[in-house]
């Protein structure tokens, strides 16, 4: 299977915003973008991430008058280089449990990839690659000179609602889904 490189992956258009901005408004600006987070600039630098799940804290606690898109936003997630692959991304995932995750180069910012992105893309992978069970009863098994650490596998799952990386599933009306999403 052909590793497929980040550059075909990442949304190339995503919502930036500064840290002083109103929060109430970046919400609105996400939902008419349609977007679940936004990256936080300070210029052309990426200083932090605000998610759904950031402004949904807030929300809880009954604060958003008055908040800015600095009080709520995360630091800013993994960066990674464009020629970066689907496994480099699920890792940086699963190893800072991050759902977005940026791809720059030495230019600055060329994208956001999310970890739907990244399951989507693996899915399709997956799926479109050739069925290689035959060839290795056939011809033994395959000849792997990338050691151990490529054969370690993750015991996280991927919620099929919300697309983030979960310990355990339930199977709810049909799809396996996370702890906060069976909530719901």
């Amino acid at each position: 299977m052909t590793p497929v490189p980040l550059r075909d992956v990442m949304a190339r258009e995503y919502v930036g915003v500064g840290e002083g901005e109103d929060l109430r408004e970046t919400v609105r600006l996400l939902r008419e973008n349609e977007a679940d987070a936004a990256v936080v600039l300070d210029g052309d630098e990426p200083v932090g991430l605000l998610s759904a799940r950031d402004v949904l804290d807030h929300v809880a606690a009954g604060d958003v008058d008055d908040v800015t898109v600095g009080d709520a936003m995360a630091d800013p997630p993994v960066t990674l280089r464009p020629e970066a692959t689907l496994a480099d991304a699920a890792s940086a995932i699963r190893r800072t449990g991050s759902d977005y995750l940026l791809v720059a180069d030495g230019t600055g910012l060329l994208g956001v990839v999310g970890v739907r992105d990244v399951t989507t893309a693996s899915r399709a992978t997956v799926e479109t690659a050739p069925d290689t069970a035959a060839s290795a009863v056939e011809n033994g098994p395959p000849d792997d000179r990338r050691g151990a650490e490529s054969q370690e596998f993750s015991a996280q799952s991927v919620c099929e609602v919300c697309g983030g990386l979960a310990e355990s599933l339930a199977n709810v009306n049909g799809q396996l889904v996370c702890a906060d999403c069976h909530q719901y």
